[in-house]
């Protein structure tokens, strides 16, 4: 099977340098890589097709060039999705380093099973983050925990990869080999079929960063039943997380409650257990965006006023999400 790239770009063109040779050295070559210029403006426009000049010959001339019209990760996803050529999409953040046999381990398990619609490894970052946590003081370990709890709620159990109402997504367990059945799959470096996107999209109403969009994909493929998607440790890969290209943190504030309040109203049933997990979890970030400034001393009234008034920000716009409206957001926070 031929596996497409598409990679969506906004403004890590020095990181980006990283992730192309990280394709180069793949021990299967992809049929093509597709990028998705994210909207990037000036230099960094003119520094990006630079580069992909440069690449053009390592690729064989199966490098291609989309300019997106606005700066919407979701958009830019469908956008590469609709041009790629091979039987598999395979999605990759532009600052992620693949291990060389990543996508042959991943490919491999399509060649087995024709069920499988979708498949991830494991990002190695989570590994060390593991590591970091059981390392932390025990104030900061209990304060950790207690977010949480109240963010994930059951996320406790290690043995299926499952998507909470909390709109928070349970791993396995990191300190064994695991090869599980998952409800949900990362755009990071994922590999999907292409035929799903004949039928699926990413929502297009999300913009800039566009914060649980892979959940709101994955989590419907898993609920309509369109085939099985894996979650391995076989293949691996570093994400670098940069952050170029990211939004600022009051922007995020306000992007992840109305983005997953959108998500809940669409992929989950507004039963009495779901309801209770979600609002708890809106707890749970009020409680995390509080304890960071804390723990970091980094007393700001600005910050923490943004940190109240954004969990409350999709009550006042409940009507538009529940129609699915979100271009209030896009009034407050207009893309760059």
């Amino acid at each position: 099977m031929q596996y497409s790239i598409v990679m969506p770009v906004y403004q890590r063109i020095d990181e980006l340098k990283l992730t192309f040779e990280s394709i180069l050295s793949q021990s299967i070559r992809p049929l093509e890589l597709i990028v998705v210029d994210n909207n990037t403006k000036n230099e960094d426009t003119y520094r990006l097709i630079n580069l992909i000049g440069i690449y053009k010959k390592k690729f064989l001339n199966n490098i291609s060039y989309i300019k997106s019209p606005i700066n919407s990760g979701a958009q830019a996803r469908n956008l590469g999705a609709m041009s790629a050529k091979g039987d598999l999409v395979a999605f990759l953040d532009s600052d992620v380093i693949l291990d060389q046999n990543y996508y042959e381990i991943l490919i491999e398990y399509f060649n087995l099973d024709q069920n499988l619609i979708a498949i991830q490894g494991l990002d190695r970052s989570l590994l060390e983050k593991k590591d970091s946590i059981n390392s932390l003081k025990i104030i900061d370990n209990i304060i950790y925990h207690f977010e949480q709890f109240f963010e994930t709620t059951v996320l406790l159990n290690r043995k299926t990869c499952y998507v909470s109402a909390s709109l928070n997504v349970a791993h396995p367990n990191l300190k064994k080999d695991f090869e599980l059945e998952s409800e949900w799959i990362s755009t990071c470096a994922g590999l999907f079929k292409r035929s799903l996107f004949e039928k699926y999209k990413f929502p297009e109403q999300f913009i800039t960063y566009s914060n649980n969009e892979y959940l709101m994909f994955s989590y419907n493929l898993f609920k309509n039943s369109e085939g099985t998607m894996i979650y391995t440790s076989k293949a691996k890969y570093r994400d670098i997380q940069t952050s170029k290209g990211r939004i600022n943190r009051v922007q995020l504030m306000y992007q992840v409650q109305a983005y997953d309040l959108y998500i809940f109203l669409r992929i989950f049933d507004k039963n009495y257990k779901n309801i209770f997990t979600y609002l708890k979890s809106r707890l749970g970030y009020l409680l995390y965006y509080l304890s960071r400034l804390i723990l970091k001393r980094s007393f700001s009234l600005k910050l923490y006023f943004h940190s109240i008034i954004s969990i409350f920000y999709p009550a006042f716009h409940l009507l538009s999400i529940s129609k699915g409206d979100l271009s209030f957001y896009k009034k407050d926070f207009p893309p760059n």
